[in-house]
């Protein structure tokens, strides 16, 4: 089920509050606007009202809280598989040439040692055309551009699409090598968290492997390609 709403503080918020009285997995809410729109580390998420999607689904998964970190990398395979695009580790949805296109933000709800809820947000670019000093790209940009295609450009069919492959791909078995399949981080040379080393790898429990050491949170500066 998705609710469509024209204007919320944050979807986000919604959504948290429906888990909080029950609703089901999968449950969504897309709004056209956000008066207070968040992305990753806290940073305010903005974007031209009714030009591109701002959802947040509920998922209740039954898996332990350490594998609560997977959901999104899975989600962010499965969308990147289904609209054309590549992960930037963590969760960051680009172009293949790295403009960001959308983002994912995952907030945690404990059950004791298993995960409880986990709400997923959801910024995905589909018809804006300019971004400012952003290096950010849409959806309509990379369609009119022949970089992707077979994409529908109506928001809520884009939500319906992001809805499915969330729900598809969140816990699916092969979520870490279609992420690793379709990441435009491996192989290339990076700084995060200070550090700055050759992504060789992503771990079994969605860590970054940096000039041989884990790296579990931070955003990734690319730097260059690998040798």
């Amino acid at each position: 089920m998705i609710r469509f709403f024209d204007e919320v503080d944050s979807t986000q918020r919604l959504a948290r509050e429906a888990a909080r009285a029950g609703a089901p997995h999968g449950s969504a809410f897309v709004a056209r606007a956000q008066s207070s729109g968040r992305g990753r580390l806290g940073r305010v998420w903005e974007s031209e009202p009714g030009e591109n999607l701002l959802m947040s689904v509920v998922l209740r998964p039954d898996v332990p809280v350490a594998e609560a970190a997977l959901l999104s990398l899975g989600a962010a395979a499965g969308l990147a598989l289904t609209f054309g695009l590549r992960v930037k580790w963590p969760n960051d949805l680009v172009s293949r040439g790295g403009l960001k296109v959308g983002g994912l933000l995952a907030e945690l709800d404990a059950d004791g040692p298993h995960v409880g809820f986990v709400i997923l947000g959801l910024g995905l670019n589909v018809n804006q055309r300019s971004f400012g000093d952003f290096r950010a790209t849409s959806l309509r940009n990379l369609v009119e551009g022949n970089e992707i295609e077979g994409v529908e450009l109506d928001v809520p069919a884009v939500a319906e699409r992001a809805r499915s492959a969330i729900l598809g791909w969140c816990t699916h078995p092969a979520r870490l090598e279609e992420w690793r399949r379709v990441s435009h981080t491996l192989g290339r040379v990076v700084r995060v968290d200070g550090r700055e080393g050759l992504a060789t790898e992503l771990r079994a429990d969605g860590a970054l492997i940096v000039g041989g050491e884990a790296v579990l949170t931070g955003d990734v500066e690319l730097v260059g390609r690998g040798g």
